[in-house]
């Protein structure tokens, strides 16, 4: 990963977005599957084995796995230059990351949803944010992180997240 260029985006807690997909392709960034990841790992045995140990943590990453998941990067797209990742859990793994992006627009789409009472809501959102912030706080590097509003237009959002690279070279 030494000279590779790695970019994350997300819109927690999907598990992808076309705004995502749009940017690295516009951006010149070969997403990479969560999904290839996964099944990549799987057939591994020794990965395997830590995946099952560390089976209890579904909170999110856990720090022991962060080689296990490089390991299978460079393995399927250790060729690529610029990788594209979706999921601030890649944030834990990595060991550098040239910008991140988080578009809170689902995590207010669930927080007022009709039967979710405002009490609920404000929790979610508030617990949503501490968790993703306790990721980029720790990962990323200062002007490296933009955060875009809840329901910006998903042109907008492709815009804003294409300006931001190239405001840090990586457009």
């Amino acid at each position: 990963m030494g000279s590779q260029v790695a970019i994350i985006l997300d819109n927690p807690p999907l598990d992808t977005d076309a705004w995502a997909d749009e940017v690295f392709r516009e951006a010149g960034f070969h997403p990479v599957s969560n999904d290839e990841i996964s099944k990549a790992m799987a057939q591994d045995q020794t990965t395997l084995d830590a995946l099952l140990q560390n089976a209890g943590h579904t909170l999110g990453p856990v720090d022991a796995l962060a080689g296990y998941y490089r390991q299978a990067l460079q393995r399927l797209h250790g060729d690529k230059a610029r990788l594209g990742l979706y999921g601030t859990a890649w944030l834990s793994y990595l060991e550098h990351v040239d910008a991140c992006v988080v578009d809170w627009s689902e995590v207010e789409k669930r927080a007022t949803a009709p039967r979710v009472s405002e009490g609920d809501g404000n929790m979610f959102r508030s617990e949503a944010k501490r968790f993703i912030h306790e990721r980029t706080n720790k990962f990323v590097a200062p002007g490296r992180l933009l955060e875009l509003e809840p329901g910006t237009p998903h042109a907008e959002r492709v815009a804003k997240t294409l300006e931001f690279l190239r405001g840090l070279n990586l457009g």
